[in-house]
């Protein structure tokens, strides 16, 4: 019980309304800046969640769009898979992903073919589907639900993550501040002691 009285009664006189004389007007400044920032980054989550909601609901309306847009068309490999670099930042080991040649003859007859990645394993003549978008070109697959909400939660903590990191930053910068502040006071004042009646220094 005393514990908790005493730890209490500490973070009472940090408070910024305490009336202990040892608390200087920057000290309690800071304990306002860091509950405001505190508070800050909690009330953050609720708009990071709406945002992670919002980019959620525009990508699946535009995967609905893209699947009533266009369609999958079959295709045929018309030669053995090859590796290709892919991303890779300078100093990384490169990635590989197996490529290959997919050929199939569009409404018209003609005759069209992309380069495509293909699964492990796969050769000259495996069949692959390809999406093909309303202008007759190949684009990307239309994301599926899983995949557009791992992009909707990467977003909101995206959001949460760089208000917290700024608030903190805010934070550190202030209490730099104020703490080169009352170094500065405390030197003048301990040069001051030498100057003060009864307060004698050799």
């Amino acid at each position: 019980m005393n514990v908790h009285q005493s730890s209490a009664s500490r973070w009472w006189r940090l408070t910024p309304w305490s009336r202990n004389p040892l608390m200087r007007a920057r000290d309690r400044f800071d304990v306002v800046v860091a509950a405001v920032v505190i508070s800050f980054v909690l009330i953050m989550v609720p708009f990071a969640a709406a945002f992670g909601t919002v980019t959620n609901t525009r990508l699946n309306d535009q995967s609905r769009a893209d699947l009533q847009s266009g369609h999958a068309q079959s295709a045929v490999l018309i030669d053995d898979p090859h590796q290709v670099l892919v991303g890779g930042a300078a100093g990384d080991a490169p990635d590989t992903e197996d490529h290959a040649t997919a050929q199939w003859t569009a409404p018209d007859g003609t005759l069209q073919s992309t380069d495509v990645e293909t699964r492990p394993g796969a050769r000259r003549g495996d069949t692959v589907s390809v999406w093909i978008g309303p202008d007759g070109h190949v684009v990307d697959e239309p994301r599926s639900g899983p995949e557009n909400a791992a992009i909707a939660v990467g977003a909101a903590l995206s959001v949460w993550a760089t208000a917290a990191v700024g608030s903190f930053l805010l934070l550190c910068g202030v209490r730099w501040v104020n703490t080169r502040s009352r170094m500065r006071q405390w030197d003048r004042e301990w040069n001051d002691v030498g100057r003060t009646p009864g307060w004698p220094v050799s």
